[in-house]
């Protein structure tokens, strides 16, 4: 199948690497307005680049499109695509607010191309394996959840990010990957509370997010850019059950592009067993496995069911609920 790329920022690579090891997949074009980034990603694979998304949908008729432009542009260019029948794997935010959302599920739902929003913590392996002991019910009831992701401000992200209107800062950008994780392992939202601290950009970049579930459960998301430079990006996940107890910890590069020194572990405590280290595949490529879990839906003519438009939405429900929590300092129903 012919694939292209739209959008050639620091994430476009975790995508062409894995277009590139799909033997299903071939890269024919990138695009980007900023030439320059387009041309040296271009060249790179041997690969046309174009500056205009239209002339290279049109020139190319791709099969599908990997969608790496800003948040507020998703919905843009994932319609173009759709009135294409060009099927679409949209980076994570799905879109940054709920009407731009709705707008895009419509356009997906109307054509009826196969769509994918890139929540590659559903495919990360540790995350996998703490989503089977959940759908086991290893932990017994699920008394907490704490779930950790910190980073410092890496002069490779673009400016837009920390724009309050245009990328939101951590609360969208980093918060959104532990509230879409929350969804997949708990089911929907009921209510939540954010004690949040905006800086200097007038975004939320440190959030202790207190987020309920339709299930009972509890869980507290803390996100923050605002880590000193040298601080590697990290995530953690914390949970306390009544036959489990258990811990996993990543640590990568400046950036999570940045992945060639990773250190992670993942271990449990139980009455029966103590202490416990889970051996888990951390070499794995999470966007590999993404992206060939999406390429076998395409191939199929199904939708996705790890992950679907609609909850993607509710995701970004759950944010916009935060941010006007972190607002007005009240608790929000959803």
């Amino acid at each position: 199948m012919r694939a292209v790329i739209i959008g050639c920022g620091l994430i476009a690579r975790s995508h062409v690497k894995a277009i590139k090891n799909n033997t299903e997949a071939e890269l024919v074009g990138v695009c980007d307005i900023d030439a320059d980034k387009a041309q040296k990603l271009a060249q790179e694979s041997d690969i046309p680049f174009y500056t205009d998304a239209i002339d290279m949908l049109d020139d190319l008729e791709p099969d599908f499109a990997v969608i790496c432009v800003p948040t507020f542009l998703h919905e843009h260019y994932v319609r173009i695509c759709a009135e294409r029948d060009i099927h679409v794997l949209c980076e994570k935010p799905l879109e940054r607010n709920q009407i731009k959302c709705q707008t895009l599920i419509d356009a997906v739902k109307r054509t009826g191309i196969i769509f994918m929003t890139a929540q590659v913590v559903r495919f990360w392996p540790g995350y996998d394996v703490i989503k089977r002991l959940a759908d086991e019910g290893q932990f017994g009831e699920i008394l907490m959840i704490h779930l950790r992701r910190v980073s410092s401000r890496d002069s490779s992200y673009s400016k837009w990010l920390f724009d309050p209107e245009l990328g939101g800062g951590a609360m969208h950008d980093m918060l959104v990957h532990d509230v879409d994780y929350l969804r997949y392992l708990l089911g929907p939202f009921s209510y939540c509370f954010a004690n949040a601290k905006q800086d200097e950009t007038g975004c939320y970049n440190n959030v202790f997010a207190n987020i309920f579930h339709k299930n009972g459960t509890h869980a507290v998301a803390e996100v923050s850019f605002n880590m000193q430079k040298g601080y590697p990006f990290s995530f953690s996940v914390q949970i306390v059950g009544t036959r489990m107890t258990l811990e996993y910890m990543y640590a990568a590069g400046a950036t999570i592009a940045d992945r060639s020194s990773t250190v992670s572990k993942l271990e449990t405590w139980t009455q029966e067993h103590g202490k416990q280290s889970l051996p888990f595949d951390s070499d794995l490529d999470p966007y590999q496995i993404q992206m060939d879990y999406f390429i076998s839906c395409v191939q199929k003519g199904e939708q996705p069911t790890i992950i679907t438009p609609d909850e993607s939405l509710e995701v970004i429900r759950m944010i916009d609920a935060l941010h006007e929590s972190a607002d007005c300092n009240q608790i929000i129903k959803l």
